[in-house]
């Protein structure tokens, strides 16, 4: 038997690649026809090369901060409730799939692809993780 649960909160991972920005829009049109809230999550790391770079590290924070802008003006434009938030680690697929669940989230709505397109015909690293890790259902954008 097919149980299904209520959803109340949408995770959209962020990295400012068109198909992330994609799936924050799915999740809009979502949350607009439900009242559902999105929580926005960016995960930054800093490439072992800069280790002592504060001007780097300094421009990596500053590019998560810009990316979590952009999705809360597009939500804000939708009247949609947004949380964004960022956060440094170097596993990134495990990362969301632990906030969401400290979050209590009820949908991840992932894009295929990171920013790289190189990799637009596979499905992304990160997106593959959530999918096999994650115990909360995924949507996957292209």
């Amino acid at each position: 038997m097919l149980v299904q649960k209520k959803i109340h909160k949408i995770l959209v991972p962020l990295d400012g690649s068109n198909t992330s920005l994609r799936g924050l829009e799915f999740a809009s049109t979502l949350a607009q026809q439900s009242g559902l809230s999105i929580m926005g999550l960016n995960i930054y790391s800093f490439p072992t090369f800069v280790k002592n770079s504060s001007a780097v590290k300094s421009k990596i924070i500053h590019n998560s901060e810009e990316i979590l802008k952009n999705a809360q003006l597009i939500l804000q434009k939708n009247n949609v409730s947004f949380t964004g938030m960022s956060k440094l680690d170097k596993n990134i697929g495990k990362a969301i799939v632990t906030f969401a669940n400290s979050n209590k989230i009820d949908l991840i709505v992932i894009g295929s692809h990171g920013p790289d397109p190189e990799f637009e015909i596979f499905l992304g690293s990160v997106a593959n993780y959530v999918i096999n890790k994650s115990k909360i259902p995924v949507t996957i954008i292209k």
